[in-house]
C-alpha cells in the first residue's frame, strides 16, 4: 500500500521513489510465485527421479500406517424395542418433513423441532406413517434396516436414491461413513486431486511410463491419507482408483481443440504453408512435437496399418466443412463446439460426488448438530468443493 504524503514537506521523497518502491514491491512478489513455481517443479521432478524399488517400498510404509479405526463388529447389535422404534420414527419424520417443506419453498427458520412439533403433534406423524411416503419427492431416504438397530447413527441410515448418475450406487449405500468419515473423505479425495495434478502431463504417455506415474501418485495419496485417521483404507485405495480413471475420462477431449485447429490451419486454410494432406499436416504436427500429450495417439494414428483412423474419421465430419476463409478464432471455436457435442460425456459421478452432496443434505434438514455444521463451512472454504471433473 503506499504512503500518504505531505506534498507541502520539503524533505521527503520524490513521488517517484515512492512508485519505485511499489514496483519492486510488486516484482518481488513476481519473483516469491517464480519460486513457488519452481518448488513444485522440483518437488515433481524429484518423484519422477525416485527409483521403481523406492516406490514400492514407500507404498507399503504409507499403506502400514493407515489408522482408521474399523469399529467392532460382532454377531449381536442391539435392536430398538417398540418405544424407542416410534422415538425413532417421529425424529426422521421431522427431518422427512423438513425436507419437503423446503422444496415448496418454505423457510429454514420456520422449520425448527420446536415449530414442527406443534404444527405436527405425534398423532398426526402416527396418522402419516411417519411420512415416509416423502421420500419418493426427495432426493434421499432412511434405510429401513438400519432404523431398526442402535448401531447406526441417522447420518448412516440416510441413503440417496440411485438414479441420479452414480458410477457404482450400489457400492456408495453399501457404505456405512459416519459424519465425520465422509467428511474425512471428501478431505483426502480433494487433497490427492491438488497434490497430484501433476500428473496430467504425462496421460499421453506410453502404458509403461502411465503405470509408473500411477504408482507415485498412489504413493501420494497413501501419504496424504496415512495423516487422515477417519478414512477407511478400502475408500483410500477405492477413491484412489475412482480419481484417475476419472482424470483418464476427462483427458480424452483435453487439448484436441488444438489439435484439430493446427490440422485444418495447414489442411483447409494453407496457413503455415502450401496446402498439404491430412497425413502431411499430421505428420509435420508429430515431427515438431506440438502436442507432447497426443504424441502416442498422433503415432496410432500415422502408423495403424488396420485402416482405422480416428483422427481423420473425426476431421472430416466435424472440421473439413469449416469455410477456409473463417477467422482463426472464430474457426477455434466452432471446433470447440463440435467437440463438446461430439465427445464431451458428462462423467458418472463418483463417491466423492455422493459424499459431498450427502453431507449437503445432513446440513439442510440439520440432522447434524450446529457446531459440526460450522466446522464443515469452514473445510468447505478451504477448497473441498473444487473438484468436480
Amino acid at each position: 500500500m503506499k504512503m500518504k504524503v505531505d506534498i507541502r514537506a520539503k524533505k521527503i521523497p520524490p513521488a517517484v521513489e515512492d512508485e519505485h518502491h511499489s514496483d519492486k514491491t510488486g516484482v518481488q512478489a513476481i519473483e516469491e510465485h517464480k519460486q513457488e513455481q519452481g518448488s513444485a517443479s522440483g518437488h515433481v521432478q524429484a518423484l519422477l527421479d525416485m527409483d521403481a524399488e523406492t516406490v514400492t517400498e514407500k507404498i507399503l510404509y504409507f499403506s502400514k500406517c493407515l489408522n482408521f479405526d474399523t469399529p467392532e463388529c460382532g454377531d449381536y447389535h442391539p435392536e430398538y424395542d417398540q418405544e424407542q422404534l416410534n422415538q425413532l420414527g417421529e425424529q426422521l419424520a421431522l427431518y422427512r418433513i423438513r425436507a419437503y417443506e423446503l422444496t415448496v419453498d418454505r423457510k429454514l427458520a420456520e422449520l425448527s423441532d420446536e415449530n414442527l412439533k406443534l404444527e405436527y403433534p405425534a398423532s398426526k406423524l402416527y396418522d402419516n406413517g411417519f411420512f415416509e411416503y416423502y421420500e419418493e419427492s426427495l432426493e434421499w431416504y432412511f434405510d429401513p434396516e438400519r432404523c431398526t438397530s442402535a448401531r447406526f447413527d441417522n447420518y448412516q441410515r440416510l441413503v440417496l436414491h440411485g438414479y441420479r448418475g452414480y458410477l457404482d450406487w450400489d457400492f456408495y449405500c453399501s457404505v456405512l461413513n459416519t459424519y465425520e468419515e465422509d467428511l474425512a473423505y471428501v478431505q483426502y479425495f480433494e487433497e490427492v486431486a491438488n497434490k497430484t495434478k501433476w500428473i496430467e502431463d504425462y496421460l499421453g504417455d506410453s502404458k509403461i511410463e502411465w503405470e509408473r506415474i500411477r504408482s507415485l501418485a498412489l504413493m501420494q495419496a497413501l501419504e496424504i491419507a496415512a495423516g487422515l485417521p477417519n478414512v477407511s483404507p478400502l475408500l483410500v485405495t477405492y477413491g484412489f482408483q475412482e480419481y484417475i480413471d476419472s482424470i483418464e475420462r476427462g483427458s480424452f477431449s483435453k487439448g484436441l481443440d488444438g489439435l484439430y485447429f493446427e490440422i485444418w490451419k495447414r489442411v483447409a486454410k494453407g496457413k503455415v504453408s502450401a496446402s498439404m494432406s491430412f497425413k502431411e499436416a499430421l505428420l509435420e504436427i508429430d515431427i515438431n512435437n506440438m502436442f507432447p500429450s497426443r504424441s502416442v495417439f498422433i503415432k496410432h494414428e500415422l502408423e495403424n496399418n488396420l485402416g482405422i483412423s480416428p483422427i481423420k474419421d473425426y476431421y472430416d465430419a466435424w472440421v473439413a466443412g469449416i469455410d477456409k476463409m473463417a477467422l482463426d478464432d472464430k474457426a477455434r471455436q466452432l471446433i470447440r463446439d463440435a467437440l463438446r457435442e461430439s465427445v464431451s460425456v458428462p462423467r458418472p459421478k463418483c463417491y466423492l460426488h455422493y459424499a459431498r452432496r450427502k453431507l449437503d443434505i445432513a446440513h439442510e434438514i440439520e440432522l447434524i448438530p450446529k457446531g459440526m455444521q460450522a466446522y464443515n463451512r469452514h473445510t468447505q472454504s478451504l477448497g473441498l468443493n473444487n473438484y468436480d471433473k
